[in-house]
């Protein structure tokens, strides 16, 4: 394993008026690792990736990303090294199309317009929307904007990939798709996000999350297929692991008729 791209030590966070979202986390993210990030809804989750990017400050403890730490001088040489992926693709897409947002960043860098055209053509190819780049941002479906918005990441090579449930509005299709494109990556991928399946199929390690704390970081097999610990923090099994739920759908599937018996 590489070199140690994210430190977290007693880290605790607070919005203002409210009480701790984090609540004394301490890990450590090595490059090329695929780390899921679980938990029910208010765990922390979402507020944990956007600390790591600075989106949050005001944090008591320690945070280092990329070899600095995540203070208000240093959060541009940051960001030029982490891609982040909002959760919602409307607060990360904001130009008129989608070449404008996928080469707003290479383009902010002072790149020159050539390398800028081929980061583009590269990051909307790698995630299958090459016949989208002069479309219109408000024409796009939800699914689209979600693959436009990890194309304006993939623009600048990161080193490190943060995503918020990056599978939402997703078809089957695109959410094979992007399964396909992150177990493409060689950098560090921390992904936090409810769909448990996902977090199975792409990576090898979970942290589970609540009340703002760390339950438990091990190997995502282990975590993921104990179905008393999911439950006694608000998740259930992966659906692919959920043979009962399966079981009780076969009388009601083999009873629907073929459309052309």
């Amino acid at each position: 394993m590489g070199c140690i791209q994210v430190a977290l030590e007693h880290v605790t966070y607070s919005y203002e008026g409210t009480l701790s979202v984090i609540q004394d986390i301490s890990f450590e993210a090595k490059s090329g690792e695929s780390i899921g990030i679980i938990g029910a809804n208010g765990v922390g989750k979402s507020t944990l990736l956007r600390i790591l990017v600075g989106l949050e400050l005001g944090y008591e403890g320690s945070v280092q990303v990329a070899g600095s730490p995540v203070i208000k001088k240093n959060l541009p040489g940051i960001r030029a090294k982490v891609g982040y992926v909002f959760q919602d693709s409307d607060s990360q897409l904001f130009t008129a199309s989608v070449y404008d947002d996928v080469a707003f960043a290479p383009k902010n860098y002072g790149m020159p317009q050539s390398e800028v055209n081929a980061r583009v053509e590269q990051a909307l190819q790698m995630v299958q929307i090459g016949r989208l780049k002069d479309r219109q941002i408000y024409k796009l479906s939800g699914g689209e904007k979600k693959l436009a918005s990890i194309a304006t990441i993939l623009s600048m090579t990161p080193d490190i990939i943060l995503m918020d449930e990056p599978s939402i509005a997703l078809d089957p299709k695109n959410r094979r798709n992007l399964i396909r494109i992150l177990n493409s990556f060689g950098q560090l991928k921390i992904i936090a996000s409810h769909d448990l399946d996902l977090i199975l199929d792409t990576c090898s390690r979970t942290i589970l999350m609540d009340g703002g704390r760390i339950i438990c970081d091990g190997a995502t097999e282990t975590i993921l297929t104990d179905a008393a610990l999911l439950d006694a923090h608000g998740l259930e099994l992966p659906l692919c692991l959920q043979k009962g739920r399966l079981a009780a759908l076969e009388p009601a599937l083999g009873s629907i008729a073929h459309p052309y018996h």
